[in-house]
């Protein structure tokens, strides 16, 4: 069965144990595995009580004969600040996911390697593939990295889906980044739609099909009618910041809520052209949570979901809606469902209501 799990901030509206949740979950769907678990993620770094069932699991998994392969991104900057991530379209994260790898997962039976990406691109895709082309063939993914703050400090989304197709879909790119060790045409030939647990979705991947995600993102705007519903950290995309104005000026509804942490220091590099126009009305309809200002070793409490929902359409997924996100490796769900579709624009208002 589909699964939807919505993540608040635990000091803002937030269950005190969700990262306790997140954790058993997670350690739950490695469980299940019996053949194969394919992990692609771009932040992983958790305390030990997290660390705990989620590393057990995933050993465990390996040492009963399941297949298990981590990849990870290798290009977070050293001494990156805020600015420099802003720029890479990603999510403001410390080096560290390598060194905590290696001590968790050297001399055990689950294969790990690290992502390499061009300079000014990451592997920032968030995903599990388990049991790929057998009947329980399922994928974990969403907007949530898995670290401590992620689970507890930030708003994120996590979805389970049980789809044999969905599952081929995300290890088609799983494997391109395995073989290749970097990103570079990661994401080609790999999206597809199918129907799970009756609601119809489709995926896709970057960097290959990068503009086609943003395009997407695009398309859905312009032929909203209704509603237009955002959370996500960052909306840069020109061509997305463009349609957002129009849809406001035809008299759609917009609203949502982004990370005024990361949207403030972006948006005062714009200066006086048509894009800072097009964000300054779409701020009329948003609301920006307060996050600390990054640093390594600071809390990160960004409002870190990517949702955009438009009448009965839903994309999320690890692609943030900035300028550069299309030349990372990322991955993007879309669904056209309006159940769904209601209860991500009711989670993304109720983390508006809360930075009113």
């Amino acid at each position: 069965m589909l699964d939807v799990l919505l993540l608040r901030d635990i000091e803002h509206g937030g269950d005190q144990d969700q990262a306790g949740t997140v954790a058993a979950r997670f350690a739950g769907f490695i469980d299940r595995a019996k053949y194969s678990l394919d992990l692609a993620i771009y932040d992983f770094r958790l305390s030990p009580a997290l660390a705990g069932p989620v590393v057990a699991a995933l050993t465990a998994a390996a040492t009963r004969g399941v297949q298990v392969r981590l990849a990870y991104d290798a290009g977070k900057p050293a001494g990156a600040t805020l600015e420099t991530f802003a720029a890479l379209g990603a999510d403001p994260a410390p080096v560290g996911t390598a060194q905590w790898v290696r001590e968790h997962f050297d001399g055990t039976a689950v294969q790990t390697k690290a992502i390499t990406a061009p300079s000014g691109q990451l592997m920032h895709s968030k995903y599990i593939v388990r049991d790929v082309g057998h009947r329980l063939a399922a994928v974990w993914t969403g907007s949530a990295n898995w670290t401590d703050d992620a689970w507890s400090r930030q708003e994120n989304n996590l979805l389970t889906i049980p789809s044999r197709p969905l599952a081929v879909g995300y290890r088609a790119d799983f494997d391109q980044l395995w073989a290749a060790g970097r990103i570079t045409g990661t994401g080609a030939g790999d999206a597809g739609t199918t129907t799970a647990d009756g609601v119809r979705l489709g995926w896709d991947f970057a960097p290959a099909d990068g503009t086609g995600i943003d395009s997407y993102l695009v398309r859905q705007v312009t032929a909203a009618r209704r509603r237009i519903v955002l959370a996500s950290m960052v909306i840069t995309s020109h061509p997305l910041l463009a349609a957002l104005a129009d849809a406001i000026d035809r008299g759609v509804d917009v609203s949502g809520a982004y990370d005024g942490g990361q949207m403030g220091p972006i948006a005062k590099q714009w200066h006086d052209t048509d894009v800072l126009a097009h964000w300054k009305l779409l701020t009329d309809h948003l609301v920006g949570k307060p996050s600390k200002p990054y640093t390594p070793t600071s809390v990160h409490d960004f409002m870190h979901s990517k949702i955009l929902v438009a009448d009965g359409h839903l994309a999320t997924g690890s692609y943030n809606f900035s300028a550069n996100a299309q030349r990372n490796a990322e991955n993007q769900l879309q669904f056209v469902n309006t159940r769904l579709a209601d209860q991500f624009a009711a989670y993304a208002a109720a983390i508006a209501e809360t930075y009113r």
